[in-house]
């Protein structure tokens, strides 16, 4: 009975203190220190978290972000700048063929200026840096009709003659050589139908003439007369353009003159050719 008693006493006791104890939390917890200690307790804590866990998460997160964007950024500069090289020599090439277009265009109109004549064409497909200034070789010969001494043509003008054929190639003596192939018998059209005779003699690589020398001075040149093949020399057939007078100059002690013409063709960039067949 006694132990019952005193489990009872017990029992009530702790049933007290569990009462006293919520009350007092109760009041403890509405209580306004509480409320502030608490608030700042969460504070102290949500700023811890974000100190040790979110920041340092988000910092490399952005960092990571970063990284990629610039990889990226430098994957799309680097496909760009690949495009634009590419776009270049695709520009360059385009060029490159509208050029031989608008060549083969003026080569091919030959055909109805030269109509007495047969013009084979070709190419130049060798040039010696050796021999630069004196010969070139070109893609057609003996199977093609090419013959030794045949004159050799662009469409700005006569570039020399034959001197060498092989089935399929022949090399061409340049008028620019200064050598014996490069004389030339010529005329000067001073009036409609009128002509006066001369030799092709030599070419000033510097000055980028042709020095011809009349056989007859009683006629005046002037500039911007047009100078052609005469025909004379058994080689280049009559009328093949050569170029144009430039200047003309008295020589000394009064023995006649020179004139000095100059060509269209551009000598150090030959590309497409006609061989020109005599009648």
């Amino acid at each position: 009975m006694k132990q019952k008693s005193r489990f009872k006493r017990v029992l009530l006791g702790l049933l007290i203190t569990i009462i006293v104890a919520l009350l007092g939390m109760n009041f403890v917890k509405n209580s306004a220190f509480y409320q502030s200690v608490d608030r700042n307790f969460f504070g102290f804590i949500s700023m811890l978290r974000y100190g040790l866990i979110d920041y340092p998460i988000e910092t490399v997160s952005n960092f990571t972000n970063d990284v990629a964007t610039m990889w990226d950024v430098r994957y799309e500069n680097d496909r760009l700048r690949e495009e634009l090289d590419a776009a270049a020599h695709m520009n360059t090439y385009i060029r490159a063929l509208e050029a031989e277009r608008d060549e083969l265009k003026e080569l091919n109109g030959l055909n109805s200026l030269y109509t007495e004549n047969e013009l084979i064409k070709g190419m130049v497909s060798n040039r010696s840096s050796e021999k630069w200034d004196s010969v070139v070789n070109i893609d057609i010969g003996r199977n093609q009709g090419v013959a030794v001494n045949d004159g050799v043509m662009t469409s700005h003008g006569v570039i020399g003659r034959v001197i060498d054929v092989n089935d399929d190639s022949a090399v061409v003596a340049l008028l620019v050589a200064n050598d014996d192939n490069s004389r030339v018998s010529v005329s000067i059209e001073v009036a409609p139908g009128e002509y006066v005779p001369g030799i092709l003699e030599s070419y000033n690589h510097e000055k980028g003439v042709f020095t011809v020398r009349l056989l007859e001075t009683t006629s005046s040149i002037t500039a911007d007369m047009l100078v052609s093949t005469s025909g004379g020399s058994g080689v280049y057939p009559r009328g093949l353009l050569v170029g144009k007078v430039e200047s003309v100059k008295n020589i000394s002690e009064g023995t006649g003159v020179e004139v000095y013409v100059k060509s269209s063709v551009n000598f150090d960039n030959i590309g497409y050719i006609a061989v020109v067949k005599r009648p």
